[in-house]
């Protein structure tokens, strides 16, 4: 399997970069040392793995009475982008089954991935809607982690950005992101869930009457 044998191909390909590094080139950078590639499921036929937006929230006027939905992610919005920095050459992939980011360093080009989950907050996929005038309390993303290849810690930057529903493009890739934050996957990780607490993204995204939770996945530099 690929991802089987990822680990053992990487103490090889480590060392042929390496010797590769050494060719005086002035536009490649060699990283000996990678920072791991993920993959997230993305299954809407299994609601088990897809990833989840559970989100308590309150309303002006109902003073201690608080509501929480689940809003599973619209998996033909969702993506990722490959970026080869030898061809200088991006990749899109939308609606796949499994999402993936980080550096697949078991290609040669060694390509960066770039996930992105988008979440109706309108209730247009047939999933609760938060209210335009909904007090955010807490929001929380679950998601599925495949695998974790490369590392044992993957340090993950959590974007909130905006790109167009059905047409993720190359320029979402490195677009400039509305809020960030910041938290770490690990090797143990792989084939559990994990939950990332995102209320900031999601008071910032009720704050500019978003009708869409968007995320974007990168390694952080």
């Amino acid at each position: 399997m690929r991802i089987r044998f990822r680990r053992t191909w990487l103490l090889v390909l480590s060392g042929l970069l390496l010797l590769a590094g050494c060719g005086g080139s002035d536009h490649v950078v060699v990283q000996v040392q990678e920072p791991g590639l993920v993959g997230i499921d993305d299954n809407p036929v299994v609601a088990v793995t897809a990833p989840e937006l559970r989100v308590e929230y309150a309303l002006p006027g109902l003073p201690g009475t608080s509501f929480v939905v689940s809003i599973f992610s619209d998996q033909p919005s969702d993506g990722d982008i490959a970026y080869d920095p030898f061809l200088n050459a991006y990749t899109i992939t939308e609606g796949p089954d499994r999402l993936l980011f980080g550096v697949d360093s078991l290609d040669p080009n060694r390509p960066e991935y770039r996930a992105f989950l988008d979440f109706p907050l309108d209730g247009s996929i047939g999933d609760p809607a938060i209210p335009l005038d909904a007090i955010i309390i807490s929001a929380e993303l679950a998601i599925s982690v495949n695998f974790v290849d490369f590392a044992a810690t993957v340090p993950v930057l959590l974007d909130l950005v905006q790109y167009p529903l059905g047409a993720l493009g190359a320029a979402d890739y490195a677009s400039i992101p509305l809020a960030v934050q910041r938290f770490n996957l690990f090797d143990f990780d792989a084939g559990t869930d994990v939950f990332v607490d995102v209320t900031a993204l999601m008071e910032e995204a009720q704050v500019r009457a978003l009708a869409d939770l968007q995320l974007r996945l990168l390694v952080a530099p």
